[in-house]
Order: C-alpha cells, then structure tokens, then sequence
C-alpha cells in the first residue's frame, strides 16, 4: 500500500512541477512576445531593450530545464509503478475473497500469493525513486484512512 502511496504522491509532484514550469513559460514567453515589438520600436530606450534580453534568457533556461529535468516522463513512471502496486493489492484482495468464501483452499492460495511476492520483487527492481517525503506522505495518507475503503 505504501508502495503504491509513494508513487501516486510523487507522480503527483512531478505533474506539479511540470504545469508549473510550462505555465511560466508561456506567461513569459507571452509577456516577451509583446514586449518585442515595443523594443524594437525606433527610439525606445535602453532599458526596455534589456528587459527582453533577461526575458528571452529566462525563457530558454526554463526550456532547457523542462526538457532536462522530463517532469511529464517521471510522472508517468511513477503512474505506471503505481498502478502495479495498485493491480497487486486487487489480487491479494481477490485472493482472499476466494479463499473467505472457499472458492480456493489455502495452499491454492498460497501459490498465488507466491507468484504476487515475485511480482512485487520485479516492481521493486524497476521502481523510479521516490523522496522520502514522498514515503512520508503515503504514511499519514494511510493513517489518515486515504485507503480505508467501504
């Protein structure tokens, strides 16, 4: 269940971080664009030359760092690995529910929970990292009853 928290929260974040840069880039770049033809005017100052300048560098490090850093990729990672956490827990649940009503016997579902733990080991080996806030927050969420269903 943390596992899967963890995941959902860091997907999370990296969705943030992704909107949140994009939404800067297009104010500024919206902002630069208008401002450009008012530098380019004839007589226009010094000074409104500059702003440009400093915008059009600010816009292309931001850029940079959007295509850098791949906030949108990361989330999906973390969406992906978070939905095999989440496909684990059904099939524990469902496994349960079969031996609860005595659809499958206990070594029946033994076995299958076997196969589950090698699931989980190959999940673990391929996780993208998370932060420990990330775990953190997937502690409170659970005790908090995010993952109390009815």
């Amino acid at each position: 269940m943390y596992g899967k928290k963890k995941h959902y929260n860091a997907r999370h974040r990296y969705e943030s971080y992704h909107r949140n840069l994009g939404i800067a880039i297009v104010v500024l770049t919206a902002f630069m664009g208008t401002s450009v033809y008012y530098s380019l005017s004839e007589g226009q100052c010094l000074l409104a030359k500059i702003v440009v300048s400093i915008l059009t560098v600010i816009i292309v490090v931001l850029v940079a760092l959007q295509t850098y850093l791949n906030f949108e990729k990361r989330a999906l990672d973390h969406k992906v690995t978070a939905d095999k956490y989440l496909w684990l827990m059904k099939e524990a649940q469902r496994l349960s529910s079969y031996y609860k009503d005595g659809s499958k016997t206990l070594d029946e579902v033994q076995k299958k929970l076997e196969g589950l733990y090698e699931a989980v080991k190959d999940i673990q080996r391929d996780e993208p990292e998370t932060s420990p806030t990330d775990y953190k927050k997937a502690q409170d969420g659970v005790k908090n009853g995010e993952e109390s269903y009815s």
